[in-house]
This record gives structure tokens, C-alpha cells and sequence, in this order.
């Protein structure tokens, strides 16, 4: 398993693959996927699914595309069907590094959080050094009131690293102490410093309904 970096997967839009070359007469499927994440990106699920399934009856087994529709089942919060999903993009390619950390993200929005805690500490043993993996166990170790094994991860995440996570690790805690203050320090710098690879943190610390500034 390849250590990537979450903007490569993670909220498993990020990555396209390369399906075809363009037809004149219809979109090929390469260019309906990409107008399916578009439509992902503005929130528009409902016709992003209507899209990818119809890529998927030319393109069935594809771990990609399976795993883009897990991900939008789970914006709709239909977890029995992102489930479904994912399983069978890990049924193609056991090893695809999204579908199996969305399995994990499932369970995380669904508050299973010791299941969530097995799940990416299973992750983790694979890639010990995947900072977004690094931060997901650190929130399910202060979810499941294991505030001091949170502390001893945190410690162990490399600072700065090539991701937010340190800085939204630090903010976790803060707020788990009701610091906000240490909070916001953490989370502006964060910003700062990776302008462009917050959102997939900012949004799992919406789903908790914690501060994001």
C-alpha cells in the first residue's frame, strides 16, 4: 500500500482516471466523469450519481469510478449504499487506498467511532506514517475518551509535516481541553500554511460540529 497523500484520494475526487479518448458524438467516459466531479464539487449529488452510473455500465470495474459513487452516497448521507460501494471497488482492487479509508470515514459519520478506531489504526499499521490516517486516529481516540493515547500520537506526527495534520491534531485537542483559543491559533495557522489542502480537515471537524476558525 502506497502512503499517498490525501489530496491525491481523499475525499476521493482528486485523483481522475484516464478511461478513453474523446468520440465526436457523445462525451467520452473520461469527460462524463469529470462533469460528474464538478457536479460532486457544487453539491449537486443527485445528477453526480446519474453520471457516474452511467460510466459505470460501460466501465464495471473499475475501483475508481465504484469508489465515486461510494462518495457520493455518503454526501447523501446514504451509508448502506456508500458502503455497498466501496466494498465492491475493494472486491476489484483490494488495494485502493480510497475505498478503504471511506469504509473507515463511514463508520466515522455514522459516530461508530471504536469501529471507526479499529478500522484506520488497521490503515495505519500499513502506512504508519500517513499523516491524514494519523490525524482520523487521534479523533477517534478523543471520540472514544482515550484523551491521553490522542496526546501520545500527537506527540509522535511530524511537525510541520506535508499535510495540515499536525496543526488540526493540536486543534482536536484544544478543544477537547475547551481551549478555543489554542484552537483558533492552530487552525489559522494551518491555513496559512496549506492554503490549498484544509478543506478535507475543516470538514471532518464541521461533521463534529467544532469550531473551524
Amino acid at each position: 500500500m502506497k502512503n499517498l497523500p490525501p489530496t491525491a484520494w481523499i475525499a476521493t475526487l482528486a485523483c481522475v482516471l484516464f478511461l478513453g479518448s474523446a468520440v465526436a458524438e457523445e462525451p467520452s467516459p473520461q469527460q462524463v466523469v469529470d462533469a460528474a466531479i464538478s457536479e460532486f464539487q457544487a453539491g449537486k449529488y443527485d445528477q453526480a450519481l446519474e453520471k457516474l452510473q452511467q460510466v459505470e455500465k460501460t466501465q464495471p470495474d473499475s475501483a475508481f469510478v465504484q469508489n465515486l459513487i461510494g462518495a457520493v452516497y455518503t454526501k447523501k448521507k446514504d451509508f448502506t449504499k456508500a458502503k455497498a460501494a466501496f466494498e465492491k471497488a475493494l472486491d476489484i482492487d483490494y488495494s485502493f487506498f480510497p475505498a478503504q479509508f471511506n469504509q473507515g470515514e463511514v463508520l466515522f459519520l455514522q459516530k461508530q467511532y471504536p469501529q471507526a478506531l479499529d478500522h484506520f489504526e488497521r490503515m495505519m499499521r500499513s502506512a504508519p506514517d500517513n499523516e491524514l490516517l494519523q490525524f482520523k486516529v487521534v479523533l477517534c481516540l478523543l471520540q472514544t475518551g482515550q484523551k491521553g493515547e490522542a496526546e501520545k500520537l500527537a506527540k509522535r506526527m511530524k511537525y510541520p509535516g506535508q499535510e495540515p495534520a499536525w496543526y488540526f491534531s493540536q486543534a482536536a485537542l484544544a478543544i477537547n481541553n475547551k481551549d478555543s483559543r489554542k484552537a483558533s491559533e492552530n487552525l489559522a495557522a494551518a491555513k496559512e500554511l496549506f492554503r490549498d489542502k484544509t478543506s478535507i480537515y475543516t470538514e471532518t471537524f464541521q461533521d463534529l460540529g467544532w469550531q473551524t476558525k
